[in-house]
């Protein structure tokens, strides 16, 4: 099975209750992922460290987000929805919805970049093991 250096998309699990949401994120640049991962901490005078990681998290995915979709427990195609600010009202969660990232929500984006981080750092300890 050929593995894609650079894939469109890529699909990102994540679990929630008995199902799941898969965010899809396009594919990032070499420079968008650079600016992810410095932008994580920054370096005060004193040399004290500020954690940053969350808000970076938060802001990479969100430049990242072009789908959202749900699974039920046995893998079936689910909805995610959310309550319309405007109406009350519980609606359908798509692209389609006008600043339609702002309702995900923040600890999916925040595992998804973390599963991005993951598998980046398993890719760099082989290299480095080699």
């Amino acid at each position: 099975m050929p593995i894609c250096a650079n894939p469109k998309t890529r699909r990102i699990k994540i679990p929630v209750q008995q199902g799941a949401v898969i965010l899809s994120l396009r594919d990032y640049s070499a420079a968008e992922y650079t600016r992810f991962m410095n932008d994580r901490y920054e370096v005060r005078r004193n040399g004290k460290f500020e954690d940053r990681s969350m808000q970076s998290r938060l802001r990479f995915v969100d430049d990242l987000l072009v789908g959202l979709e749900a699974e039920d427990t046995e893998g079936n195609p689910d909805t995610v929805t959310y309550v319309d600010p405007k109406s009350g009202q519980e609606e359908p969660l798509t692209p389609e919805v006008k600043n339609w990232t702002r309702y995900v929500n923040p600890s999916w984006k925040i595992a998804a970049a973390q599963e991005l981080e993951v598998a980046n750092v398993e890719v760099e300890n082989v290299t480095l093991k080699n």
